[in-house]
């Protein structure tokens, strides 16, 4: 049996922000997320040009919406640092308060989420509590709109309440799995907001707010164990992704494109830059899903910013089957990464298109950690020494051993493919469907066959 490869205690708890570059397979990797959330497309293009002279010329936006560059050394870095400034980009060092990148600009949104982000930012530096804090300590402020943080897990969630002047507090989850605290006004959330993220700092760096609920009591639910706002809007699976046209207050419209699994290269981007300034576009922002949204723009430059976008690789479709994809950098980018995982993406996506319908979310992870999709996905494949293990409804973590070679996993998932055609009834959508097929009759039992399958005969990563 191959059990799943330790996580190394030097990466348990990083975040590899511009003043802490984390080492991977292929350099250093630093994430770098604007303070105030929006990048000129001067900006961006220059970003892209120095990913180019200090890194390897790939840059991504991750899950949460943060922007990150690859390959970086300990002899470039100060370069990048220089360019960043340069730039005149501040990047965001302190805990992390995520907003809606529309935050504001948002007709449909519940509420203005900045305003209290500014007032627990201030909360925090008075209290000095940033440094007292582990890196991976987190806000969220979700109002609501056309950009939804349900998917987004936080130490404290802030919900805005529709009708009210009130955020709905949870802990220590996701829309769906945090525990409901409280509903209160926003002065007296702010507060709240501090008082909770000084009872983690008080355990230690290396604590997160799943320590505190865990050994303090009085931290139990004063909303009465009702679902707080959120969580009934979120269907597992089914994340929301800002791909397509969306209307601002101003008028004007925001394009949302998506990076196909989270990563781009260079000159694209800098392409990207060039048409979002020639169209009109004010600024470019990083957003959750993997996106990247040009605000500012005219309906008619809206439609020719998603046309050159599509020309440029990026993703401008919201049923594209690469959004229903997660997939970590993998090997050889990534020292714990046991498979390619990024590489072998695209052609997990293609097989897989007849059943991302949307309701499903397949995770292509390199290692047992699940950097890419920490929540449960309705099909995870894990690289592990000997091969891919298979979870269903289940996270990377709970892989314990290979159940088969990694040539044989495209041939498995057009099994699966094969099963979920043959049994979908009227009206299912993906994951009905996928719940009901045993993993027999889908050709994906969790367990490693006694003789390899024949080698798929591909020129792709999965050879």
């Amino acid at each position: 049996m191959t059990a799943a490869r330790p996580i190394p205690p030097e990466r348990r708890g990083a975040c590899p922000a511009l003043s802490r570059p984390m080492e991977t397979g292929d350099g250093l990797l630093v994430r770098l997320v604007p303070a105030e959330g929006a990048l000129a497309p001067e900006q961006v293009k220059g970003l892209a040009g120095a990913a180019r002279a200090f890194g390897n010329g790939l840059l991504e936006v991750s899950a949460r919406g943060s922007l990150q560059l690859r390959g970086l050394s300990a002899e470039t870095i100060d370069g990048l640092r220089a360019a960043v400034n340069a730039l005149a980009i501040a990047p965001r060092e302190s805990v992390p308060l995520d907003v809606s990148p529309l935050a504001g600009l948002d007709p449909s949104e519940t509420a203005d989420a900045r305003p209290l982000a500014r007032r627990i930012a201030a909360g925090i530096a008075a209290r000095g509590l940033a440094a007292r804090l582990g890196p991976k300590v987190s806000v969220v402020l979700d109002s609501g709109g056309a950009i939804p943080l349900d998917a987004l897990s936080a130490d404290v969630r802030l919900v805005a309440v529709p009708g009210t002047a009130h955020w709905a507090l949870a802990l220590a989850g996701d829309a769906a799995t945090a525990r409901p605290f409280a509903v209160l006004p926003e002065a007296e959330a702010a507060e709240a907001v501090l008082d909770l993220l000084g009872r983690v700092a008080d355990l230690g760096t290396g604590a997160r707010m799943a320590d505190v609920l865990a050994g303090d009591a009085s931290l139990s639910p004063t909303a009465g164990g009702e679902a707080t706002p959120g969580q009934e809007r979120m269907a597992p699976g089914r994340a929301v992704r800002p791909i397509g046209r969306l209307p601002l207050s101003d008028g004007t419209v925001a394009q949302g494109i998506g990076l196909p699994f989270g990563q781009i290269e260079a000159e694209p981007l800098a392409a990207l830059a060039d048409a979002a300034r020639r169209l009109g576009a004010r600024d470019l922002r990083p957003a959750p899903g993997r996106a990247l949204l040009a605000v500012g723009l005219s309906p008619e430059g809206a439609d020719a910013f998603a046309a050159e976008a599509a020309t440029l690789g990026f993703i401008t479709a919201p049923d594209d089957p690469r959004l229903s994809v997660a997939a970590c950098p993998g090997a050889p980018a990534c020292r714990s990464g046991l498979v390619p995982a990024r590489a072998a993406a695209g052609e997990v996506a293609a097989a897989l298109a007849p059943i991302l319908d949307g309701s499903i979310t397949v995770h292509l992870s390199a290692c047992a950690k699940g950097c890419a999709h920490p929540a449960k996905a309705a099909l995870t494949l894990v690289g592990m020494d000997e091969g891919i293990a298979l979870v269903r409804e289940g996270t990377a973590g709970a892989a314990m051993r290979a159940d088969f070679p990694l040539a044989a996993l495209l041939p498995r998932l057009e099994a699966l493919v094969r099963a979920a055609a043959e049994g979908r009834r009227a009206g299912e959508d993906s994951r009905a469907v996928m719940a009901r097929i045993s993993p027999a009759a889908a050709g994906t039992e969790n367990r490693m066959p006694e003789e390899t399958m024949a080698e798929r005969k591909t020129s792709g990563p999965l050879a």
